[in-house]
């Protein structure tokens, strides 16, 4: 069946056969799909795809671990993947309605991209029918990172792309909040306490201020970070992570002459993703001030 569903599709948009091209060279790849060169194809009136979502908010160039689920139009028998602006589609048989999406038919991909600058990219998604005809497509903005989250216990992280100046800001069940004019959860314990010159390394630390001052970075991202820490005397330092409501909030300092800025926040619990949101941040976020500790938009909460 997929052979002839292969051979249909490619005929459809101007092949004869299946291409010997393993698309090893494009942008995108898709596990188990048959690649297709050249642009994506039109619409032809066939069956629609009705919505697109990825399982991450953001994706790391060369690796294959986004996963895209599509709902199409019931008669749609396949359906075309690519990526706006970039060469190349990737052909995927359809599946049976899901749970939340009856009477449907459905796509379920395993994705990654390779050869693109860090941005955002723009995922689209066609269903075809058994006559070859192809639907009005769907589409995504997803956010293709240039490196993986840093490791950690606990990290949550905010990517975005362009020139904004936008800071994450994350406080935790006790209270704390790293932001880049704090960086760390950890509190100063109160007056009359013995120090612990080591304890500020159990805290949530911020790795850096992406685009601080207008001043661009080539991949703007920030990350909150609790993971064990060596101290200068070498000793090694466990996280503390309180248990509890975690906050996380995205504050637009300034737009630095853009007119919108999309972002993805990702919080990750020992490697595996524990929660995940996406906004775009406009000049009117710039005006709510102070920007300081509380500021931003809330861009979720999760549980620990």
């Amino acid at each position: 069946m997929r052979a002839v569903v292969y051979t249909v599709l490619l005929g459809a948009a101007g092949c004869t056969a299946a291409s010997s091209d393993r698309g090893r060279d494009a942008a995108l790849y898709v596990a188990g799909g048959q690649f297709r060169p050249g642009d994506f194809p039109a619409a032809t009136g066939g069956p629609a795809a009705v919505s697109l979502q990825s399982l991450y908010p953001a994706i790391v160039i060369g690796q294959d671990r986004q996963q895209l689920t599509a709902a199409l139009e019931p008669t749609a028998q396949a359906a075309i993947v690519g990526i706006v602006g970039e060469p190349g589609t990737w052909i995927v048989v359809a599946g049976p309605p899901d749970l939340d999406t009856p009477g449907l038919a459905t796509m379920h991909a395993t994705v990654g991209v390779d050869r693109i600058d860090p941005g955002m990219v723009t995922f689209e998604v066609a269903g075809v029918d058994a006559h070859s005809r192809i639907g009005e497509p769907a589409t995504l903005d997803v956010v293709a990172a240039d490196s993986p989250p840093p490791d950690g216990d606990l990290v949550v992280t905010l990517n975005w792309l362009g020139a904004a100046d936008l800071d994450l800001h994350v406080v935790d069940p006790l209270g704390g909040e790293a932001w880049s004019g704090s960086p760390n959860t950890w509190q100063k314990p109160p007056p009359g306490l013995p120090p612990d010159p080591n304890a500020f390394l159990t805290g949530g630390i911020l790795d850096q201020d992406g685009n601080a001052g207008c001043t661009r970075d080539g991949a703007p991202h920030e990350d909150v970070v609790w993971k064990t820490r060596t101290s200068s005397s070498g000793m090694m330092v466990m996280p503390i992570i309180p248990s509890g409501a975690y906050t996380v909030r995205v504050d637009a300092r300034s737009m630095c002459g853009d007119a919108s800025e999309a972002w993805a926040v990702t919080v990750y619990s020992h490697g595996e993703v524990l929660a995940q949101a996406r906004g775009i941040a406009t000049p009117s976020d710039v005006t709510y001030e102070p920007h300081g500790a509380g500021a931003g938009i809330t861009a979720l909460h999760f549980q620990l």
